[in-house]
């Protein structure tokens, strides 16, 4: 089948096929031939008629021999520029690959080159074994794997799984582009924190006469007349006030967010003197505030969030007390024209409930930074100062008798 398909072939192709032989052969041809030496005819040589005949025969065989050579080459320009330069236009023609064997041709012997024709010499098996591989395919023959016998024989070793394995290891890996997209901020904004304060400064007031004491209101004039014959040095402590407190923000701008909550504010004061009647008070209020206020992150380093806020608080008093001892005896006591009856009739131990009428106010502006210590969990930090306005209520504190003060504020927020 195979011999059929390739004569086939060689006739479509070489029917009208005359070769063109080069003027250089024809040349060369005619300069062999005219290089021959003549028959020379001597009295010795010319009573032998055979050996002329002989060299005439050599003579004539050489010419056959160079007229082969010639229809050789022609031959095998047809075989180059009609078979292996086939035009693109006609259908490629399905070679079925085959694994020859050694012994699969035996080689024929030719008697007579000279006389040797061209048909026989293209139907002679004079041709390489050929071993067709697995993977050595032409690109533009169309193969069908499933139509490809394959002779097995001892001589082919099949190529290992492993081995096609590594060579697909070795191939070079393509590059995959990955784009990474920024990860969207899934913050809702809002942002709890509990935080705990402290006014870092204190205030003492001196007064003489005992007008500074919380319970002058309730004394009697008496005994209050003797506090000032006395002329004794009364001081007040303001201690520094401690808050705890829940905020909640919200961003309302990039950097920018709204801030409230609720405060819990604890006051107290204490009062001493180095009067004879010997008295000592304390007083207690218990705040709550709301405060408001704008914060704005103006830098950031690294995971570190800088911030400046502003703003304000409102805040009311929600109890209070104060208490009064007084430790005399009446022989301790030498006051001129002091009446009798101001030891018997004066209280020693006084326990009040107290409430302020009119809220306070205050604003405040403070710097502060956040870190983040783990995930959305920030610990935070803030100072600043703050103005109290007078809020003109009875008892005095710390927002009355000092309206600047100088605040310290840390705590955990978390944004969700």
């Amino acid at each position: 089948m195979e011999k059929d398909k390739i004569k086939d072939l060689f006739s479509s192709k070489l029917s009208n096929f005359e070769p063109d032989v080069p003027a250089s052969v024809w040349g060369g041809l005619d300069q062999i031939l005219s290089n021959q030496p003549a028959p020379s005819v001597d009295a010795s040589s010319a009573s032998s008629s055979s050996s002329s005949g002989s060299a005439t025969a050599t003579a004539v065989g050489k010419a056959s021999l160079i007229k082969t050579i010639a229809i050789a080459v022609g031959v095998a320009a047809a075989v180059v520029t009609g078979v292996l330069l086939i035009p693109g236009t006609e259908e490629p023609v399905a070679i079925e690959p085959k694994v020859v064997a050694e012994d699969a041709f035996e080689p024929e012997t030719v008697q007579d080159e000279d006389t040797i024709s061209i048909e026989e010499f293209i139907k002679s098996p004079v041709r390489k074994k050929v071993i067709v591989e697995q993977k050595t395919l032409l690109a533009d023959v169309p193969v069908q794997m499933s139509a490809m016998p394959i002779a097995k024989d001892d001589s082919i070793s099949e190529v290992p799984e492993k081995e096609n394995k590594i060579e697909e290891l070795e191939k070079p890996a393509i590059a995959e582009a990955k784009v990474i997209l920024p990860k969207k901020n899934r913050s809702k904004g809002f942002s709890l924190g509990v935080a705990a304060s402290a006014n870092l400064l204190s205030e003492n007031v001196s007064e003489q006469g005992g007008s500074l004491l919380f319970s002058h209101p309730i004394r009697t004039e008496a005994f209050n007349r003797a506090l000032v014959k006395e002329n004794s040095n009364f001081n007040l402590k303001h201690r520094q006030p401690i808050s705890f407190g829940v905020t909640i923000s919200k961003e309302i701008y990039p950097r920018l967010s709204v801030e409230t909550g609720i405060v819990y504010t604890y006051l107290s004061s204490k009062i001493t003197s180095n009067s004879s009647f010997n008295i000592e008070e304390s007083q207690y209020f218990n705040y709550l505030g709301i405060p408001l206020s704008l914060n704005y992150t103006f830098y950031e380093l690294g995971k570190a969030r800088f911030y400046l806020s502003v703003g304000g608080m409102i805040q009311k008093d929600i109890n209070g007390k104060y208490v009064s001892d007084m430790k005399i005896s009446i022989k301790g006591v030498s006051i001129p024209m002091m009446e009798p009856s101001v030891y018997y009739s004066e209280p020693y131990y006084i326990r009040e409930s107290v409430k302020q009428s009119n809220p306070q106010l205050s604003a405040h502006t403070t710097l502060g930074v956040a870190y983040p210590i783990y995930k959305k969990l920030y610990l935070y930090g803030t100072i600043g100062g703050a103005y109290y306005f007078d809020a003109g209520n009875k008892y005095s504190t710390i927002y009355s008798d000092r309206k600047t003060q100088l605040n310290l504020n840390m705590g955990l927020k978390f944004d969700f």
